[in-house]
């Protein structure tokens, strides 16, 4: 019953703003299918950075993908959070003629390694985090998408950049030192790990600048970043190959199933069609394909 009513009243707030575009929480949570609980002989985050720093890249990954996938994260993203949010009026677009009500699930952070009191948030590559998101019912972003889960945020942490010196900021070192960095802005601003905070990391995304360019086929796009105002430091860039990774890189998982004025979606498929698209994405094509599953990877020295 006082879910139902919050639901409602996040409703009332959209239709009291005109279907403005900003975002709530309607204060509805539902677990992540298909994540197996955390076993007590589970890794440690010090010896799982340990072997990742003794580890290549793309053997990394695979380690990174079978850690997510035996339930080693912590309990807080282990539920998706409901955001509801209207579509903007635009004349020009025929499905945005009239405002639709989207309900979409998201994380409340980035996927972590560990438990609650001792984790990681892991960068990871596109192709690491889009096996993590099909194995567990979920899909990547969009950049809107990204800011509408930015309008819900709990609270703001400006954002902690590192200075590059060669290929410093991928190194797993740096990974870690970034998190604690995070970390301790949380307990700066008085927040908590679960909570829907700003600032934390440029988000790996699906573009059509990367579908639709055979240039980029084998390339990560990354958004986000967002300051506490509101902008995001790091516009959509695509020139990064899928096994470049640094320190601000993060992975939101999203249901792949949303609602559009109640109706339940595949998000995929909505983001791959040529008419509905425009309910998820401001880009001028639709994505298609609306995956990073498939992509080639670059390979050093014809290895992986």
């Amino acid at each position: 019953m006082k879910k139902t009513v919050i639901l409602l009243l996040a409703m009332a707030v959209l239709s009291s703003v005109g279907f403005a575009q900003k975002s709530v929480l309607t204060g509805r949570v539902k677990p992540i299918p298909n994540l197996p609980s955390r076993q007590a002989s589970a890794i440690t985050v010090e010896n799982w950075m340990h072997q990742c720093d003794t580890t290549d890249f793309w053997p990394r990954e695979r380690l990174i993908v079978e850690q997510v996938l035996a339930g080693n994260v912590p309990d807080s993203l282990r539920y998706l959070h409901e955001i509801a949010f209207a579509t903007p009026v635009v004349d020009s677009v025929e499905i945005l003629r009239t405002p639709h009500k989207i309900c979409i699930w998201a994380a409340c952070d980035y996927v972590a390694i560990g438990d609650n009191a001792d984790f990681i948030r892991m960068p990871m590559g596109p192709l690491a985090a889009q096996e993590i998101a099909d194995s567990l019912g979920c899909i990547l972003p969009t950049a809107y998408m990204v800011d509408r889960i930015n309008d819900v945020a709990q609270g703001a942490v400006d954002i902690f950049p590192f200075r590059p010196v060669g290929d410093r900021n991928m190194q797993p070192m740096v990974f870690q030192d970034s998190n604690n960095a995070i970390n301790a802005l949380f307990k700066a601003k008085g927040y908590h790990f679960g909570q829907f905070v700003s600032g934390l990391k440029k988000d790996i995304i699906l573009t059509c600048r990367i579908k639709n360019d055979p240039r980029y086929s084998r390339n990560v796009a990354i958004y986000g970043w967002h300051h506490p105002d509101g902008r995001a430091q790091q516009p959509i860039f695509i020139r990064h190959g899928n096994f470049y990774v640094d320190y601000s890189h993060g992975v939101r998982l999203v249901s792949r199933t949303c609602t559009v004025d109640g109706k339940p979606m595949d998000i995929r498929t909505i983001l791959e069609s040529p008419t509905l698209y425009h309910l998820l994405s401001d880009e001028a094509r639709p994505i298609v394909p609306a995956t990073y599953a498939g992509d080639e990877p670059w390979l050093f020295n014809g290895k992986m």
